[in-house]
């Protein structure tokens, strides 16, 4: 990758016609975001004053990426404004400015240490000799003289190191070779590296695990995605996390047509919370395997109808939820009209009624307990 980046980056310094290729167009299938950060790491790694104007023309592309809400990663916005500001150019700050301005996430995301980063002594100089029609919110962000700046230039250089540290990914030698690939798009080695990183001998720490769900989410692979995170729920030892990311898993399940899996991860949770919140997003999966099967319904759908309709003595949940309940209502109805029609019938309508009882009976062990 390091040659391939830095072959890409001199033939634009041999002909600046050739950027072109890295603009950004809403219209288009591709936004170029990816290819624009392979650019931006050469520059990085194989600095030269000269090619400011690259920089700043990857800055701009990128921000138009930003106003357009495109998919990507914002990340690969922020590097590019960090690699700019190595060139320690203080016009850059009207483009940062506006940047910060795009909205109210931008306001936040974006940092407004971006805006002195050339230096805050260099940075109030250049305002002094210059104007533009945004100088007064400029400097009612910054500090309107150097002297109530509300930065300082120890803050400043803090702040520069903690950023070069976040985008060490980026730094030459790598030093985690699938991440990067990861972060740079590179799709077809990172699929070749990734089982060679899954079988490592390690004790999974949480960091891993959430690297593992999202290496496994960008790979596309559902069963793979379905490991990650029944291994999360294994080794997970924060009891904070455990109902999100079994959550997590019974989602996978759904969309693998595992109800069955699905449906006893969702039955365990909702026995062990008192959170109407956890149990409403519970009550969301069931309604939806409900609605999946409402044209052949099997012991696994008949089980999450009797759960649904214990579950409504909580009350309204959210409107969505409350909503996908009223259609599974109907299902039910429509289900207890033909539920007598034949021997087979009868007999499954014996099998509900049987576990109707034994949910009944649970709940009203677990209402006395609460009392």
């Amino acid at each position: 990758m390091k040659e391939k980046y830095k072959k890409q980056l001199d033939l634009v310094r041999q002909n600046p016609n050739l950027l072109d290729n890295y603009r950004f167009d809403k219209d288009a299938v591709s936004s170029n975001h990816f290819v624009r950060l392979q650019l931006n790491i050469a520059i990085y790694n194989n600095f030269k004053s000269s090619d400011f104007e690259i920089a700043k023309f990857l800055f701009v592309e990128e921000s138009k990426w930003r106003k357009n809400a495109k998919d990507g990663e914002v990340d690969n916005l922020y590097f590019s404004a960090f690699v700019l500001t190595q060139f320690k150019r203080t016009e850059i700050v009207w483009l940062f400015f506006e940047t910060k301005n795009i909205d109210f996430d931008s306001g936040i995301g974006f940092d407004g240490e971006y805006l002195v980063a050339a230096g805050i002594e260099e940075t109030y100089e250049y305002l002094k000799t210059t104007d533009n029609v945004h100088k007064k919110d400029l400097l009612k962000y910054i500090g309107e003289t150097i002297d109530t700046c509300n930065y300082s230039q120890e803050e400043i250089d803090d702040w520069t190191n903690s950023k070069r540290e976040y985008f060490n990914c980026y730094t030459y030698p790598i030093t985690d070779e699938l991440y990067f690939l990861y972060s740079t798009n590179e799709k077809d080695l990172f699929l070749e590296k990734l089982p060679e990183w899954i079988n490592q001998n390690r004790k999974w720490s949480y960091e891993e695990l959430s690297l593992f769900r999202t290496y496994a989410k960008y790979s596309g692979d559902k069963l793979l995605q379905i490991k990650a995170s029944e291994l999360t729920v294994e080794k997970n030892d924060k009891d904070f996390l455990d109902d999100i990311n079994k959550k997590e898993l019974a989602t996978l399940y759904i969309e693998c047509g595992q109800e069955d899996k699905a449906l006893e991860i969702l039955k365990s949770i909702i026995k062990s919370s008192d959170n109407k919140n956890i149990i409403g997003d519970c009550l969301e999966h069931l309604c939806k395997i409900v609605i999946k099967n409402k044209d052949n319904l099997a012991d696994i759908s008949s089980s999450a109808l009797e759960i649904i309709e214990q579950q409504r003595k909580y009350g309204q949940f959210s409107p969505y939820v409350d909503e996908l309940i009223k259609d599974v209502n109907r299902i039910m109805t429509d289900e207890k009209t033909t539920a007598h029609i034949g021997i087979a019938n009868i007999e499954a309508d014996v099998k509900i009624m049987s576990f109707l009882n034994s949910i009944k009976q649970w709940f009203s062990l677990k209402n006395k307990s609460k009392h």
